[in-house]
């Protein structure tokens, strides 16, 4: 008898655990497709067997697969990038385990980062299941949120109702957006427009959109362009997720209190490195918080603000910061890094293209005559540039195992 209850209860066990691993889909190249339409949210966890984060992340997310398993509006999987690499490399996965999600067919940009833990994960995508649009009710309101945002862009459309495709697309683009960019709604006797979307910006002014309301493609594509700002302040919160990202950064750092650089940073951005928003990443950060990579450029904060690239080898540093007043410096510091005379500087090749070009002062300089460099000494031992910094922000091997670029 005693035999036949361990028998019984051995067996509710196995049929609890194959239970809970059924809540969690399996993914493979036959079911992929057909599984990131099947719900409004899609959470995949890209997994290796042999990494040791993966096995013991593995039974946390089926039990929170189990927990959500009711909720039609979310489905949570797992892809085996052992068995099926081709999946893991369509969503270019280069650390173990990783997990992104699928909002409405499109990946989103961020992935999970969080605890993990059951509760962490679950509350996460709660999170990301709440209607990523609010509604307004009235001028009042809207002016308030006017009030709430004086310095920070937001997305405003005005519909005849929820039921309408134009709202739907709208809402599905705030889906994909959700974290970069707040989405309100006037809707019916609320809304003095119907259809109509506009990005509010405080400072530059509102833009509307020129396009179709239902083509949802083209309305994220421009939302993303008017509202994610081209300089970006990097923290220790973001770093991992905007190292990840690949692109060097070519970073300005300042006292917190001294807004006026980042304004002149950012209006020289625009004017001359609009189009190299894909080639670098363009960052403000605060001085004193990040105090360490100053000080690998030789330094302090009382220096500040001060102009540098970090190609993830290597800092670079921007020889005057007031010379960023002048035409085309700031571009020119980039194309010198693409082209790699940053480099070839550093380790003392003359160039002479540019002689005496920094005799006149720019605007905003003082009239002190011009710094004359020393010729770099050949006598001197060969060094390389500082070495990079922001590197060390990338995904920590003590939470992930690191893929070299040649197992991708």
């Amino acid at each position: 008898y005693n035999e036949y209850k361990s028998y019984l209860r051995m067996l509710s066990i196995l049929l609890l655990l194959s239970t809970v691993a059924a809540d969690m889909i399996n993914l493979d190249p036959s079911n992929i497709d057909a599984t990131i339409k099947s719900a409004p949210l899609v959470m995949i966890n890209f997994s290796a067997g042999w990494c040791r984060y993966s096995q013991a992340l593995k039974p946390i997310y089926e039990k929170a697969a189990s927990e959500l398993s009711s909720n039609p509006n979310v489905k949570l999987s797992y892809a085996d990038c052992v068995a099926h690499s081709e999946i893991c490399s369509r969503y270019r996965v280069n650390k173990f385990p990783t997990m992104k999600f699928i909002r409405s067919g499109e990946l989103m940009k961020s992935e999970y980062r969080g605890q993990r833990s059951v509760e962490a994960i679950t509350n996460h995508i709660k999170q990301l299941l709440e209607d990523p649009v609010k509604q307004l009710h009235g001028v009042h309101e809207l002016q308030q949120v006017k009030e709430e945002n004086k310095k920070q862009k937001f997305v405003l459309g005005h519909f005849t109702d929820k039921n309408s495709y134009s709202y739907q697309t709208f809402r599905s683009s705030a889906s994909i957006m959700s974290g970069q960019c707040k989405f309100y709604s006037l809707l019916g006797d609320d809304a003095p427009e119907k259809d109509t979307i506009y990005v509010v910006d405080p400072v530059g002014g509102d833009q509307q959109f020129q396009g179709v309301a239902t083509d949802a493609k083209f309305l994220s594509h421009w939302v993303k362009e008017q509202c994610v700002p081209i300089v970006r302040e990097i923290t220790f919160e973001n770093g991992e997720e905007l190292t990840e990202e690949g692109l060097p950064f070519v970073i300005l750092f300042h006292d917190p209190e001294d807004t006026t650089s980042v304004e002149l940073f950012t209006k020289k951005v625009l004017e001359q490195c609009s189009d190299q928003r894909d080639s670098v990443n363009f960052l403000h950060a605060d001085g004193f918080k990040f105090a360490h990579p100053l000080s690998h450029l030789g330094k302090t904060t009382r220096d500040l603000p001060v102009l540098a690239i970090d190609s993830f080898k290597h800092m670079y540093l921007f020889p005057e910061y007031q010379n960023l007043q002048r035409p085309g410096r700031l571009r020119r510091f980039v194309e010198d890094l693409h082209s790699g005379r940053l480099h070839r500087e550093f380790h003392g090749e003359v160039f002479h293209d540019r002689d005496g070009e920094d005799d006149a002062p720019a605007d905003g300089d003082s009239q002190d005559p011009p710094v004359k460099r020393e010729a770099p000494d050949s006598n001197k031992p060969i060094t390389d540039p500082p070495k990079s910094v922001f590197k060390k922000l990338e995904p920590s091997e003590n939470r992930y195992s690191i893929l070299n670029k040649d197992e991708l």
